[in-house]
């Protein structure tokens, strides 16, 4: 079925290209690989690059053909009819997901956030359709393409994960957990002491030859409450302070701490936060495999929807080959870099 409205797709996206004059050709270098993202819409162009800003490429690659290529465009910027898409009943839930896998293309719609994602892995292009690049929310455009990343990177022998990941050039850890669990607060709370940044919310991690964690975008998002309670600090750096009555905190660590962020490092360790509220200090502990498995997976598979059983395996192999603890949080964050600093010099 999508092979046979790829043209129509195409032909949405040059008529996007038309009306912006051009696309435009923005390179970024994902797990070793070479990306580049056409924006036929300059209003999204600006609103989606940020996430990726610490991994752009160096000019030198500009002849270099890339990986992976991204069309990407908007219809009410450009006025681009929409490209085709799957027909959904009206009474469809807000993040309901419609996936397509068609080999070699994989398809994703969104309705309620009006976004279509195809990859044809066997040529590594792609298209990314969004019907208001200015309505799109804060949280979404903070990883953008996820679903095309995460389709991407499988066949690139990466998975990508819900995650944190902090270290440094040596090594790091992977901070693991459900939503709320303090993946985000446990990264953010290492700014400033010396520990590289690759990410909050989604990382990919590769096993051979040796555990790896490769960033993907430096887009930190947070409970609202978290940041007014926990980090202060970080409130005047929000990219959408005006909307945390109904959205997630959002801010883009490369903007405020460029020096901070990495395109990945090895893996040491595995990290899964706990809070104790009982205690000031936090402290790290052994736990089991079953336990950080149980923290990586479930939550790995609910946010990006289309993984399955190959997914679960590669996960389950990262957990057997990494010692994994659990981090006790206390009240005080100030103690959590150099906690972990203290773990990964004895790793």
């Amino acid at each position: 079925m999508w092979a046979d409205r790829l043209e129509q797709v195409t032909s949405a996206f040059d008529d996007a290209a038309d009306a912006a004059g051009g696309a435009s050709d923005d390179r970024y270098v994902l797990g070793e690989a070479l990306v580049s993202l056409r924006f036929a819409s300059p209003a999204l162009r600006e609103r989606l690059t940020p996430a990726f800003a610490h991994l752009a490429a160096p000019p030198a690659t500009g002849s270099v053909t890339p990986s992976l290529c991204v069309n990407l465009w908007d219809s009410a910027s450009t006025g681009a009819e929409p490209p085709p898409r799957p027909h959904t009943p009206a009474d469809q839930p807000l993040g309901a997901l419609y996936h397509f896998h068609e080999p070699p293309l994989r398809c994703a719609y969104q309705p309620g956030l009006e976004t279509l994602s195809i990859l044809d892995s066997e040529s590594g292009i792609a298209w990314y359709w969004v019907g208001n690049a200015i309505e799109q929310p804060s949280w979404d455009r903070a990883c953008p393409i996820r679903q095309i990343l995460f389709w991407w990177l499988g066949t690139r022998g990466y998975l990508q994960v819900h995650g944190a990941a902090i270290g440094t050039a040596a090594g790091g850890v992977l901070v693991v957990g459900p939503a709320g669990s303090g993946k985000s607060t446990v990264a953010l709370a290492s700014l400033g002491s010396g520990l590289l940044y690759a990410g909050d919310d989604y990382v990919a991690v590769a096993l051979d030859p040796s555990a790896r964690v490769a960033s993907l975008y430096n887009s930190a998002k947070l409970d609202p409450a978290h940041v007014h309670d926990l980090l202060p600090h970080l409130l005047p750096l929000l990219a959408n302070a005006d909307e945390l009555d109904r959205e997630k905190a959002v801010m883009y660590v490369q903007q405020h701490f460029p020096g901070e962020t990495t395109a990945g490092f090895p893996l040491r360790a595995v990290l899964v936060p706990t809070l104790r509220t009982e205690q000031r200090e936090p402290r790290i502990v052994e736990t089991s495999r079953a336990a950080a498995f149980a923290a990586l997976a479930p939550s790995t598979v609910f946010q990006l929807h289309t993984a399955g059983g190959s997914e679960l395996a590669t996960m389950s192999g990262l957990i057997a080959r990494l010692p994994c603890y659990a981090l006790e949080l206390g009240s005080d964050l100030s103690g959590i870099p150099g906690t972990i600093s203290d773990l990964l010099s004895m790793l």
